[in-house]
């Protein structure tokens, strides 16, 4: 189906694809990736111990203290090479993004943990302690966890949902343009230094026949039976870019939708076609929602300190200490 995949950003490439193993020295930025839009209800946070969370590794619910949890998070999510400062910006969103989680209750998915290790609906996990004794060496990811210790986001005093993904295009989405839902600490920003990943701007291409039969088995009122320059008309884009709906054989889809069925990196994408196929050019990686790790790495590059890059990234939020 696919003529060319560029590895990516991590495993953000859809939420719905296998996961890729990295070697344990070469982390690639994921995304902490949402099914649904992150709720912005202020969460009862009082009477809750934060200082130890039960995750669900490999199927197996286990107790880890929170510090530890956090370190694994970012050991997954983002480069050990990366700037200091970006590093510490991931650990506060990683560790703020737990926090919320926590908050909420245990989901459905996992009813014995508050966590889990996969990314698709938590984050990524590294157990960094067995990695380290065999010759890793995750110093710059500790250091950054131990110097902003117990520090999370907030918004009107309650734990932000600190979504972060691995580079968008010129500005990051709104979570009402992706999810729906206007969140007052998850709007449109600008992000430059994307262009920085090596697969910033990704193709795919699809023969005809099988996206007359993914289309078919995905969306049945759309009508694919013409030729391929024809199935695509109007669109609606977002500030950023991304599509957010789009007319597809005379049926409106969502264009988190295309992206799912077409494993493609993100929503912004432009098409082209011939009698055969067609080609799906995309720019950044993940559902640009909240913080990127290539516009943190930027920041840092550029002199910002973590709490700059956050204060950019979650418009009005707070940080504070648990």
């Amino acid at each position: 189906m696919r003529k060319l995949l560029l590895t990516g950003c991590g495993l953000v490439l859809i939420l719905y694809l296998l996961p890729v193993f990295w070697p344990a020295d070469q982390v690639e930025p994921r995304t902490a990736e949402t099914v649904s839009a992150p709720q912005d209800t202020p969460a009862d946070t009082q009477n809750i111990d934060y200082s130890t969370v039960m995750v669900e590794i490999d199927g197996t619910p286990t107790a880890l203290p929170l510090e530890t949890y956090v370190a694994g998070v970012v050991a997954a999510e983002i480069p050990n090479d990366f700037p200091e400062e970006a590093i510490r910006a991931q650990a506060v969103a990683a560790r703020t993004y737990a926090v919320y989680k926590l908050s909420r209750g245990r989901p459905d998915v996992h009813p014995d943990a508050d966590l889990c290790d996969d990314y698709h609906h938590c984050a990524a996990y590294r157990d960094v302690a067995v990695e380290t004794a065999a010759g890793s060496d995750y110093s710059r990811v500790q250091r950054a966890v131990e110097d902003t210790a117990g520090q999370i986001l907030t918004y009107d005093s309650a734990p932000i949902a600190a979504v972060f993904h691995c580079v968008s295009g010129p500005r990051t989405e709104s979570a009402k343009d992706v999810w729906g839902e206007d969140i007052p600490y998850l709007q449109s920003e600008v992000s430059p230094g994307g262009s920085a990943y090596s697969a910033y701007e990704d193709a795919v291409t699809v023969s005809a026949d099988d996206f007359r039969q993914a289309v078919a088995d995905a969306f049945p009122a759309a009508d694919v039976s013409g030729a391929p320059e024809t199935w695509f008309k109007a669109s609606v884009r977002s500030a950023a870019g991304g599509i957010i709906t789009v007319q597809l054989g005379g049926a409106t889809v969502e264009g988190t939708a295309v992206r799912e069925l077409f494993g493609l990196q993100s929503t912004n994408f432009t098409i082209t076609t011939d009698e055969d196929s067609i080609t799906f050019h995309t720019i950044g990686y993940g559902h640009g929602v909240g913080l990127s790790q290539y516009g943190a790495k930027y920041m840092a590059e550029q002199g910002a300190d973590y709490q700059e890059i956050l204060a950019h990234y979650y418009r009005g939020s707070t940080l504070a200490t648990l």
